[in-house]
């Protein structure tokens, strides 16, 4: 999720957490922290420390990051567009499991 956020936030350049934080709802900063900290150790997300003060982070996707997030974005978009006919299989599942306990 944070790949695919820093993508969308991509087009202004770096990110900083506070405006990845906000972007996604329920991610908690400790979480977030630790994502990037590994999305760093394999060479997608690259970190840059501005020496101000206090000083400031910002994020942004390596070429590699980009590369994995490219798939992502395709199945999103695949999701998105079939997102009905998704909906109704889900149901239809739920349906069947609740047959298949009244059965038992």
């Amino acid at each position: 999720m944070i790949l695919h956020t820093l993508h969308l936030l991509g087009g202004r350049g770096a990110s900083r957490p506070g405006a990845l934080l906000r972007s996604i709802p329920c991610l908690s900063k400790k979480m977030m922290t630790h994502t990037l900290r590994e999305l760093e150790e394999m060479e997608l997300v690259a970190r840059e420390v501005h020496q101000v003060m206090p000083p400031v982070a910002e994020y942004r996707l390596t070429a590699l990051g980009r590369k994995m997030v490219e798939p992502e974005e395709t199945l999103y978009h695949w999701g998105a567009e079939h997102a009905a006919v998704l909906d109704r299989g889900d149901a239809h599942v739920t349906r069947v499991r609740k047959g298949a306990q009244g059965a038992v």
